[in-house]
């Protein structure tokens, strides 16, 4: 699944690319993966004629934001991911939404196995999706319920690379857990946007073990990790991702990232570090993968 990385590499793309575009239609062939507004149909309609004024991410999440205000949310999921094709590339079938642009582009959504989700949100205060769009939006916006988007993240966690998320908050918010920091840094409402890949890199970097609890971290071990998630994800969006299947940037062109990895994915290959074999555990259901030389299960001072 694309981890923050990825969709930064994506959201910095389609910023250069689809910002001042114009959505002149949009044509749904798999209605599942609309979440909101339903039916599909809906959403066809509401986003006819909107223009994009910039491209975020909030956790896994793609935000493009549009000029009334509304913010579109594009969870890639397990293999979804949003492409720019010229005028004139040949159709995609496993695209599910595309969305005509008035230069004669498309956005597509492509999505193998159908996981990802887009929906339409009002950014800002409460007030109804679609309104003053013409005849033809106000009749679909008719029943709208009335939402924000701060709801859709309301249960996630604090944005790892933002300038706010000190050492001394990570400190805190480990302090009052007593989960294992492999399933901890997992959870989207404990820190937002870290998976598999880089949850391990990180704690390879920080030398610390998966299965550590988190309240039984020192000072310097929090430090540590905190400096060792931020370095790994601004790693990651340097080198435009880490692929190993389905993840490709906007361009359709896979990430450099995966030949960087220190241990994800390199069971019984010998560490950088300390030349000694890398092991793979399961922690909660997901396979983890770290140095048993370099982290420790106890505590242990770090040579210089």
């Amino acid at each position: 699944m694309p981890e923050l990385p990825e969709v930064e590499t994506v959201a910095r793309d389609l910023q250069r690319w689809v910002a001042g575009a114009t959505i002149t239609r949009a044509t749904v062939t798999w209605d599942r993966t609309i979440r909101h507004p339903q039916p599909a149909e809906r959403f066809a309609a509401e986003i006819a004629g909107a223009l994009i004024h910039r491209v975020g991410r909030r956790a896994k999440t793609v935000l493009i934001h549009l000029a009334d205000g509304r913010i579109m949310t594009v969870a890639l999921r397990m293999t979804g991911a949003l492409i720019v094709a010229p005028a004139g590339t040949p159709p995609d079938p496993y695209a599910r939404v595309v969305f005509d642009l008035a230069d004669g582009r498309e956005l597509r959504y492509r999505d193998v196995r159908k996981f990802g989700r887009i929906g339409l949100w009002p950014g800002g205060g409460m007030r109804s999706v679609g309104a003053g769009r013409g005849a033809r939006s106000r009749r679909v916006a008719e029943s709208a319920g009335r939402y924000r988007i701060g709801e859709v993240f309301s249960g996630h966690g604090p944005e790892p690379l933002a300038r706010s998320f000190s050492a001394a908050r990570l400190a805190e918010r480990l302090s009052r857990r007593s989960a294992k920091l492999k399933t901890l840094l997992l959870d989207q409402s404990f820190i937002a946007g870290v998976g598999n890949i880089y949850a391990d890199e990180a704690l390879w970097r920080a030398r610390l073990h998966p299965l550590r609890r988190a309240d039984t971290l020192t000072p310097d071990e929090v430090r540590r990790l905190h400096r060792a998630v931020r370095q790994v994800l601004r790693q990651g969006i340097h080198n435009r991702g880490s692929s190993f299947s389905d993840y490709v940037g906007a361009d359709g062109l896979p990430g450099d990232n995966a030949e960087r990895l220190m241990v994800y994915r390199r069971t019984e290959q010998p560490c950088y570090r300390c030349g000694r074999p890398i092991r793979r555990i399961v922690v909660g259901q997901r396979s983890t993968h770290f140095c048993p030389h370099c982290q420790p299960e106890l505590s242990q001072p770090v040579e210089s």
